[in-house]
């Protein structure tokens, strides 16, 4: 055996190199990543030389150990050889470390689970409470209504047009969102199709990029050459040491990255942006610790930490962990058990997002909604993918659901399908804006009230926003300006009140002693003052007035 030794660890230690390129696991115990990769390459030995201990020979050695006492007290009332005892002592520590590398990983996530750090988890988001006029006018030229699948398909559509490319390079899905010469644009880069392909443009690499104007939908492919620079070589669609993931974990072996994310600066230059995290246990109450800046063309990187960030970035916490954040911060404020059992206070985000510029920075929009409510929304909330700020809006009424459906029913005859809206500001109001698509095609878009649902105005494909601006103030009520300074306040006595149920939302129609027509969505927010409402009650309310219906914003 000891002669075998040497030459077993050659190929073991090859082995292992070959499962590292392969896997490229952080040197880092927080990452469940490196508990795999110790699994996988020491698991195995461990229980060779397990077995090995325990074969005919040396099976004495293990019967006789006391296990878990001091080293020498181990062997005490045993006889045993000194070749026994080694072998013992190597089976038992080989038992102790498998145990730990299988079972410390898991017992680590249980201890920093949930469970026992709710109110850590709700804190890892500073959600402050702001108004709506947080929420910029709405302005078209920054106004992001060309989603994802539209942009892919504009993608596609210039890329057949580029006959010496199209059979030599794919077009990545990323297309990533961000603020980019006072406006708001996707961005995706071109990718290497196939082993084959690569090794034939590997020496010149990524030639292009393309940008799609999520305002216009106007579509470009950004030869790298026509500005002054080389192709992209150091690319996700890479292989070996180009690879961008190994790029990467060679030059910063401990870091645990995230997915990279495509951007351009605002000279138009490529980067990789790859965030950097810590858990606070093996893969538990995941942080954003920074960033890697990566030239794709050169192979350079620059590591930023999260209040160093250059500003025209605009993704560094990416989507599924902000959302995460939102929904641990609504719902284990009062604990991991009220979060399952009564719920009390729980509050979740939408079932989707998107996204909105403000200051030159893209921003994460999701509604708020009770996890026991109906189909409403309680407010809005929205976070700096940058810097991490994150605000909420305290204005109730229907979901992005609702909104889609009832966008939807205004056109039922043709079919079209809502996308996930946008909130915006219309004359300090909130408004859904959503586009209406026929087999993947814009073919219509409407604006829908976030307070009453039923209120939609539409414009065709061929019309522009603005046209459908004017139509929304109108169907708000009123041509003129509708600020939210000009809410009124005023105390009011029921004189009756009914309620009608539409597509799931309860509907109030209050009338007042002076016969004035209130009209408000039910929300959770103003459960005790509207489930039990009846002839007599008084209410302090804010209201925008309306085509002979006021419109309730907020009961006192």
């Amino acid at each position: 055996m000891k002669k075998s030794l040497p030459f077993l660890a050659i190929p073991y230690a090859l082995i292992v190199g070959v499962v590292y390129y392969v896997m490229l696991p952080p040197m880092n115990w927080h990452a469940p990543e490196f508990w795999e990769f110790l699994v996988l390459v020491m698991g195995p030995i461990l229980v060779l030389l397990i077995i090995y201990s325990f074969s005919k020979e040396k099976i004495q050695a293990f019967k006789g150990m006391k296990w878990f006492q001091k080293t020498q007290n181990v062997y005490e009332n045993t006889t045993m050889t000194p070749r026994q005892k080694k072998w013992g002592s190597i089976c038992k520590y080989s038992i102790l470390l498998l145990v730990v590398i299988i079972v410390f990983p898991s017992v680590t996530m249980f201890v920093t689970s949930r469970v026992f750090h709710a109110k850590s988890y709700a804190k890892r988001i500073d959600v402050q409470d702001v108004s709506f006029s947080e929420i910029p006018e709405v302005d078209f030229t920054k106004t992001p209504i060309i989603d994802r699948d539209s942009s892919q398909r504009l993608g596609d559509k210039v890329m057949g047009n580029m006959t010496e490319w199209v059979s030599q390079f794919n077009v990545s899905d990323e297309y990533t969102q961000i603020s980019y010469k006072d406006s708001v644009y996707r961005v995706t880069p071109l990718t290497y199709n196939g082993v084959i392909k690569y090794v034939k443009n590997m020496s010149e690499g990524i030639p292009a990029y393309i940008t799609v104007d999520s305002t216009s939908g106007k579509t470009e492919l950004v030869k790298l050459k026509d500005l002054g620079l080389e192709g992209m070589k150091y690319v996700p669609s890479a292989y070996l040491n180009k690879n961008l993931m190994r790029h990467l974990r060679f030059s910063y072996p401990t870091e645990i990255f995230g997915s990279p994310s495509f951007e351009i600066d605002e000279d138009g230059h490529p980067w990789y942006i790859c965030t950097t995290y810590t858990y606070q246990g093996v893969g538990t109450k995941k942080k954003v610790t920074g960033a890697v800046f990566l030239d794709p063309i050169s192979g350079d990187s620059t590591k930023y930490k999260i209040g160093d960030i250059p500003s025209w970035a605009d993704r560094i916490f990416p989507e599924s962990l902000l959302i995460e954040e939102l929904d641990d911060n609504g719902s284990l404020k009062d604990g991991y058990w009220n979060s399952k059992l009564s719920q009390k206070g729980v509050t979740v985000t939408s079932e989707g997002y998107n996204y909105l510029e403000k200051n030159g920075d893209i921003w994460l929009y999701s509604g708020i909604t009770s996890v026991n409510a109906d189909a409403s929304n309680l407010g809005f909330v929205l976070v700096n993918m940058r810097t991490h700020e994150a605000m909420k809006i305290a204005t109730a009424g229907a979901n992005e659901t609702s909104a889609m459906s009832s966008a939807e029913s205004q056109v039922k005859n043709y079919g079209y399908q809502a996308t996930f809206p946008l909130l915006i500001n219309v004359k300090g109001n909130p408004v859904y804006l959503t586009s209406l698509k026929d087999n993947g095609l814009i073919k219509m878009y409407a604006m829908v009230s976030a307070i009453d649902y039923q209120k939609v105005a539409t414009v065709s494909s061929d019309e522009t926003l603005n046209d459908l601006l004017k139509k929304t103030i109108t169907m708000l009520g009123s041509s003129d300006d509708i600020s939210e300074e000009s809410l009124q306040e005023q105390r009011i006595k029921v004189k009756n009140v009914q309620m009608i149920n539409v597509e799931g939302n309860t509907i109030y129609y209050i009338q007042s002693d002076k016969d004035e027509i209130f009209k408000m969505t039910f929300h959770t927010k103003y459960e005790d003052k509207l489930v039990f409402l009846k002839s007599g009650d008084q209410l302090d309310i804010s209201y925008v007035d309306g085509d002979g219906i006021k419109l309730i914003k907020d009961i006192k």
